[in-house]
């Protein structure tokens, strides 16, 4: 199961329902990898303007550092999904990233592996918010007709 935990700030800034994207990408992960995932990354605001990033903590925990100064729902949703898949590389390939301190050139940082593995990952991007919007709704409307219980 993927758990994003946000802080207050990133739930603040985002107004994004977490408990529910997680299971939505729980769902689309497990069924595409046909195995189960166990990923909890601890979501908080990113010190750095303009860079999200993603640190391997222990076992199948992360913190991932996200860059709210442009607080559009694309850009958000683009960002996670690419510090998701850094999580994924680790935890189901067993792919441990170079740090960009390593690299000598941004270009050399840019067609690396994993980033461009990652990139493609944000291709998820716009399937992924119509996703998210349409369960939204309909945890909505399931409330509105009280259909938690029978009336």
């Amino acid at each position: 199961m993927i758990i994003l935990d946000p802080s207050r700030g990133i739930k603040q800034a985002t107004k994004i329902n977490f408990n529910l994207l997680s299971q939505l990408l729980t769902t689309l992960l497990e069924a595409n990898h046909k195995r189960k995932i166990n990923i909890v990354a601890k979501v908080h605001k990113s010190r750095v303007a303009g860079t999200s990033m993603c640190w391997h903590v222990d076992e199948h925990e992360f913190q991932i550092n996200l860059d709210i100064s442009n607080t559009k729902k694309r850009y958000i949703f683009s960002s996670l999904l690419h510090e998701l898949r850094h999580c994924i590389q680790i935890n189901l390939f067993e792919y441990y990233w170079d740090t960009s301190s390593s690299m000598k050139t941004w270009r050399e940082y840019w067609y690396s592996k994993e980033e461009v593995d990652a990139r493609k990952m944000e291709k998820l991007t716009t399937q992924m918010i119509k996703a998210y919007d349409a369960m939204v709704v309909m945890n909505d409307q399931f409330k509105k007709y009280g259909l938690n219980k029978i009336a």
